[in-house]
């Protein structure tokens, strides 16, 4: 037992937590956070921008890294030789999937967390998806609109900083941005053919500095982002919110201790959380006036689930039933790829300013009227392409030797790629909960994934496919083919909904507030308090939604609710 009691516990140090840390440890609480795994280290955890022929193992890692741990399957985009570092991704820790579901859990256990390696995307959710239920009568409504959540938008975006263009589109409100990355050959030549069948192709919603920013420096353009950013020029706890919250010496942050559960008081409010000392192995206890979960969307779930009492018997804040159901994701995957043939001959340029997308087709479908479409709400498209770090077409062409190398020069400059973001409807069938007979190497029960791709977003999949082939023969290029079947579950990291807030205590977890309905002084501060997903990603809303739920809060502080200690 920890005898220290804080202001506020904050479990997880990623977007969410890392916000919330800040914003409390600026506002004069004692904090303690704490992380699952050890603290991150550019200096030594990325790679400085050396390229994959000056690694050990040429960017693929050592193979035989993960011999000997419970969950041995890398995990792809995020996971390399620039980044594996001093096990900053999660591999001790199992978990269970359901009979006919194959869900891709990827974590990352270090300081900051997945924002470390995020895809940057940082669109505003609009009232086309919090009244989406009103629209097309699926689903829940979310308990607020875009009026009330549209200042904490651009709260976020002012801290973050976020490159954009205004584009006046109903289904992505516009913000307050920086310069947008500028377009390539390619993204014009994309633009013009998106523009040929009514698809929109505009500048992403970017959170990579174009300009220095609030200390940070502009983005050198050495496209290396998601492995984890040299020098802090696109938004990331370890470079953001972390060091800003211990500048306040506020914060006492707790490395590789692995949360559990949630205790309660006699009367079943929180009075802290028990963790497991992943180097010795004990189990710790530490208390605090409010604790804040932002432990990653199912992780967080999986948390509330194992915080079991005679006053929560099912799980702490769960009387209605609904934590860990009405998983959400996106649907990933590629509807089309190829080259353009007008391209071939051009020399290679260093365009690959940023590893993920610097445009995107924000969602065009069912605007007018919701049932335009086959199905309901609508997804996005980012297009890929350029003159990449690796050739990642080279499955598509045939040869061996002199000649294949040749080739693969050859089509360099010219290759491009679609990813489609897809999101899922609630589903009863569709939820995460406690594995009866598995636990993990703490003694922790598994967490166990129940999850089948819908009709609705299997129809969207099919769709863009379509919407590929038109665009390629608008452009004048050659589809070589598209993904047989989507991604994964879990590949895309944008669940949603295990513990989704609302106005009524009987169908939610937690309230406007995301401060849970059963427990006033327990709070939820990541992607888990969505309903559902929509066709935009969930990092810059967790910031902008915890820097709410952390203003409301500090009112209550204010108001004597919780006592200062």
């Amino acid at each position: 037992m920890d005898p220290k009691v804080y202001d506020a516990i904050v479990v997880g140090t990623g977007a969410g937590g890392g916000t919330a840390m800040k914003i409390l440890c600026e506002a004069g609480l004692k904090v303690c956070a704490i992380n699952s795994g050890p603290r991150t280290d550019p200096e030594t955890d990325y790679r400085n921008h050396r390229q994959v022929y000056d690694l050990k193992y040429r960017g693929h890692g050592d193979p035989l890294r993960l011999k000997g741990k419970a969950h041995q399957e890398p995990y792809s985009v995020e996971e390399s030789e620039y980044s594996e570092g001093r096990d900053l991704f999660e591999h001790d820790i199992a978990y269970s999937n359901a009979p006919g579901t194959d869900w891709y859990w990827k974590r990352c256990k270090a300081t900051g967390g997945k924002a470390n390696f995020w895809g940057r995307s940082s669109a505003r959710f609009g009232d086309i998806d919090f009244k989406a239920a009103d629209l097309d009568g699926v689903g829940e409504n979310w308990p607020v609109d875009y009026a009330e959540i549209a200042p904490w938008f651009s709260k976020a975006e002012r801290y973050m900083g976020v490159a954009s263009t205004i584009q006046n589109r109903p289904s992505n409100p516009d913000g307050e941005y920086l310069p947008p990355m500028p377009f390539r050959c390619i993204d014009y030549i994309i633009q013009k053919g998106a523009e040929k069948i009514g698809v929109p192709y505009l500048p992403d919603r970017c959170a990579q500095l174009t300009t220095d920013h609030n200390s940070h420096p502009a983005c050198h353009y050495c496209g290396n982002c998601s492995r984890g950013c040299d020098v802090g020029s696109f938004f990331s706890p370890t470079w953001f919110t972390i060091p800003e919250a211990e500048a306040t010496k506020n914060l006492t942050l707790l490395t590789n201790s692995l949360v559990r559960s949630v205790l309660v008081d006699e009367s079943g409010v929180a009075k802290g959380v028990e963790y497991v000392d992943r180097t010795t192995r004990k189990e710790v206890e530490v208390y605090a006036q409010v604790v804040v979960l932002a432990a990653s969307c199912v992780e967080t779930a999986h948390i509330m689930l194992n915080s079991k009492s005679r006053h929560w018997p099912t799980g702490i804040a769960n009387s209605s039933g609904q934590l860990g159901r009405n998983l959400c994701e996106h649907l990933y995957g590629s509807p089309g790829y190829g080259y353009l043939p007008r391209l071939l001959g051009q020399p290679a340029t260093p365009d690959n300013i940023a590893d993920s997308t610097v445009a995107w087709m924000p969602r065009w479908q069912n605007l007018k009227n919701p049932r335009e479409e086959k199905f309901v709400r609508g997804y996005s498209v980012y297009m890929g392409g350029g003159c990449g770090e690796f050739p990642g077409y080279y499955g598509q062409i045939e040869g061996f030797g002199s000649g294949f190398k040749r080739d693969l020069k050859r089509y360099y400059p010219t290759t491009m790629g679609a990813l489609i973001q897809a999101p899922t409807l609630p589903s009863p069938t569709n939820y995460v909960d406690i594995d009866p007979e598995k636990k993990d190497i703490f003694g922790i029960p598994q967490l166990r994934f129940h999850f089948q791709w819908g009709p609705n977003e299997l129809l969207m999949w099919e769709h863009s496919k379509q919407v590929m082939i038109d665009l390629f023969k608008a452009m004048g290029g050659e589809l070589w083919g598209a993904d047989d079947q989507p991604n994964r579950p879990g590949t895309s990291l944008h669940e949603t909904g295990v513990c989704r807030f609302g106005a009524d205590p009987k169908t939610s977890v937690t309230n406007k507030w995301a401060q849970t309905h059963d427990v006033p002084n327990l709070y939820i501060c990541d992607a888990s308090i969505f309903p559902n997903c929509t066709d935009k990603t969930t990092t810059m809303p967790i910031v902008a939604f915890t820097m709410r739920t952390c203003d409301h809060m500090l009112n209550n502080f204010k108001k004597g609710f919780y006592k200062r200690v």
